[in-house]
């Protein structure tokens, strides 16, 4: 732990307004050394991107807490904004614990262009430096990118190629010797409902989706450890998702993957950041919330209301040719303080949402 973490991790709240206030600042100077234009989109919302496992907080008497920035954000895209950054709060429920809270701060950011993909991956790690260099500790020393099928076979010995079918992909993982049952628990039930031949839709986000959240638990920590541990690299960009989980992202085909131009980035075992080639296809996308909303309501959840307003953006006047990033901004905080848990940099004084324990 640094030594400014230590007295961050207490009761010294002035270092901690010294922390934020230092980190606040670092971001702004950053982006608009580089370039883009800061904006401040409304936090309650009328309807949420539509995501499988994140809960929106009601805001009574109608509409929502915003989970993110994003689609206001883009709004503004399609209206001719230019590159944009934002620091935003906002609110997702029932996520408690040492690495997450109900309400947190969102760095988020989108650069214009055609080919911007890698250089908003480059922002993640000049962020993540200026951040740990203001908090006096030592920035990760080495960066790296993997392709998630790549690691996905290292890691388990099983070949994918992205467009498989849930049978499928039970399939090779039988093959691979792992047990289906434990990695697919949801997707056996759900062909045992609907029919073992049922392709597409529903079944084949069900079963992408419990494969790399499976994989992510048992897998990934320990090969981030390892790759730490052997051979210096504490940052890692996770790239080319599966296409089935593009969500907001555009896909394509590469030497014979189905992939979405999609990202994480993960300092010393920690996710950080999320990124995308963003999708620009109205159609595709209000496919994509309503395929999700289905999910959703196999698993017993509402579904939610679609955004009409930015998929109508999104179709006219359109959005250009873009990439962005959402970056948590306690959990950078946390890592670059040598924190255990948010808690410890947090600015907020008995309010709810933080962790329960």
């Amino acid at each position: 732990m640094s030594s400014y973490g230590s007295r961050a991790s207490g009761a010294d709240w002035e270092r901690r307004v010294i922390l934020w206030d230092e980190a606040l600042s670092a971001v702004r100077k950053y982006f608009r050394k580089t370039g883009l234009r800061e904006v401040s989109t409304p936090v309650r919302i009328d309807a949420p991107a539509v995501e499988p496992y994140i809960e929106p907080l009601l805001a009574p008497p109608g509409g929502f807490l915003a989970t993110s920035p994003e689609l206001a954000m883009k709004r503004l895209l399609c209206r001719g904004s230019g590159s944009i950054f934002q620091i935003s709060h906002v609110f997702r429920r029932a996520e408690l614990g040492a690495y997450h809270s109900e309400e947190f701060h969102l760095v988020e950011w989108y650069r214009v262009g055609p080919d911007r993909y890698a250089e908003v991956q480059r922002d993640v790690e000049a962020l993540v430096a200026a951040v740990f260099e203001l908090a006096g500790a030592a920035p990760p020393r080495r960066w790296i990118r993997r392709d998630f099928f790549d690691l996905f076979e290292e890691t388990t010995q099983i070949t994918l190629r992205g467009s498989e079918e849930a049978g499928e992909l039970i399939d090779a993982l039988a093959r691979g010797g792992r047990p289906v049952a434990r990695w697919l628990p949801q997707t056996l039930r759900r062909r045992a409902e609907a029919g073992a031949g049922e392709r597409g839709g529903l079944t084949r986000l069900l079963a992408w989706t419990e494969l790399f959240t499976t994989w992510s638990d048992e897998h990934l920590p320990k090969w981030l450890a390892e790759l730490e541990r052997a051979r210096g690299f504490d940052g890692v960009h996770l790239d080319a998702f599966p296409e089935v989980l593009a969500a907001l992202s555009e896909r394509e085909r590469v030497e014979g993957r189905a992939i979405a131009r999609r990202f994480e980035s993960h300092v010393r075992g920690v996710e950080l950041a999320n990124g995308y080639r963003e999708l620009r296809d109205a159609a595709e996308q209000r496919r994509r919330f309503e395929r999700v909303n289905s999910l959703r309501a196999w698993h017993g959840q509402a579904a939610l209301p679609l955004a009409e307003a930015f998929l109508q953006d999104l179709s006219d006047p359109g959005m250009p040719p873009c990439a962005g990033v959402a970056l948590g901004l306690d959990r950078l905080l946390m890592l670059a303080t040598g924190a255990q848990r948010l808690r410890d940099v947090s600015l907020a004084l008995g309010v709810p949402g933080l962790e329960r324990t």
